[in-house]
């Protein structure tokens, strides 16, 4: 496994786990180490809040990041409707994940605004990633 360049194990930024937890959202999905949780390609419907373990997200054999407890993955599910996964996740531990489909989405928004906010920097933040490591080097 290829680990990208400058994709260290991330510190959530946010805890998603508490918000969703204080909400009411608690149904629990268990993954052991070495299971997928979706593959790049699949049909998208929820996002996931890790609330134990850790997942890496991956194509291929190059890992993205590492996605800590109080962290998401698989937003763009939400944000982007009817397109498919555009990576894969994998537990790098036993994990304990929390199921956000876009209704409870929206109802985690209309509760808590800034839980939205809180998704589009995650977002912001790994779309700087990639572009700093997938930019064409330039000579000035």
């Amino acid at each position: 496994m290829v680990k990208a360049k400058g994709a260290p194990a991330m510190s959530p930024e946010f805890d998603f786990a508490t918000i969703a937890s204080q909400r009411g959202f608690d149904a629990k999905l268990l993954l052991r180490c070495g299971e997928f949780l979706f593959r790049e390609g699949d049909d998208a419907d929820a996002l996931y809040i890790v609330e134990r373990g850790s997942l890496r997200i991956m194509s291929g054999s190059t890992v993205y990041e590492t996605v800590q407890a109080g962290g998401i993955v698989g937003e763009m599910a939400i944000i982007d409707e009817g397109t498919p996964r555009s990576a894969s996740v994998i537990a790098g531990t036993y994990a304990e994940l929390i199921k956000i489909d876009a209704s409870e989405f929206t109802a985690l928004i209309a509760d808590v605004p800034e839980f939205a906010l809180m998704v589009m920097r995650v977002m912001a933040r790994r779309l700087r990633l990639m572009n700093q490591r997938y930019r064409p080097q330039t000579a000035w």
